[in-house]
């Protein structure tokens, strides 16, 4: 009889086990599953925002085209070059090149936000200095890690798009110290574009020089 007692309450253990078991892994499939969903809605908004950056790209080649042309100054090297799969452009004006890219969006990823304790899941847009296969140059694609650390490296600015499309997107500019801009999502491709541009276009380089000795060493007789 006692052996019958001791199998009713190992039964009824495992079943309070089995019962907590999928009550807390039920909980967590929800918390995923809100992730999930939110990823796949910011992602459908990013890919919106950078097909609007390609066409807006366009417009700002051909105005430039038209502006430089009738100062007589030659526009061989306005052009921009897509990717087949639509997600990097890599735009050169005179002088400068500078790249859009929507790659590394390959997981749930969030912004944490200062007065909310829920983090804003978004999709994001690098806006890159330089020719983007030439910064990425030798780095393994499996390398995750490098290529974000170097991308970081070259950041202009990016912009983050959110799953809701009344959301307003968020500009983040590096030498800002990546101060948050909001955006309508409706205008957030065309502004993102132009500050961008304007950023890299309104900068220069400078002379390369030896650093001078601010102690110069004098001659010892």
């Amino acid at each position: 009889m006692k052996d019958n007692f001791d199998s009713l309450d190992n039964r009824e253990i495992q079943l309070r086990k089995s019962s907590v078991v999928q009550e807390r892994a039920g909980l967590v499939a929800v918390h995923m599953f809100k992730q999930y969903l939110d990823f796949q809605h910011s992602l459908m908004n990013t890919s919106d925002a950078f097909s609007k950056i390609i066409d807006n790209i366009a417009l700002i080649i051909e105005q430039l085209k038209q502006s430089f042309s009738v100062r007589n100054v030659p526009v061989q090297n306005i052009t921009c070059e897509i990717d087949s799969a639509k997600t990097v452009a890599v735009v050169n004006i005179l002088w400068h090149t500078l790249s859009f890219t929507t790659r590394f969006n390959n997981v749930p990823k969030a912004l944490q936000r200062v007065n909310d304790s829920s983090p804003l899941f978004c999709g994001r847009i690098f806006a890159l200095n330089g020719n983007y296969y030439q910064i990425l140059e030798g780095v393994s694609p499996n390398n995750y890690d490098e290529q974000i650390k170097i991308l970081l490296d070259k950041e202009i600015a990016s912009l983050y798009l959110p799953a809701e499309k009344n959301q307003s997107a968020i500009m983040t500019i590096k030498h800002m110290d990546n101060k948050e801009f909001y955006i309508n999502q409706s205008d957030a491709a065309r502004d993102f574009t132009l500050k961008v541009i304007e950023i890299v276009c309104a900068g220069g380089s400078f002379h390369e020089q030896v650093q001078k000795n601010p102690f110069p060493t004098f001659p010892k007789f």
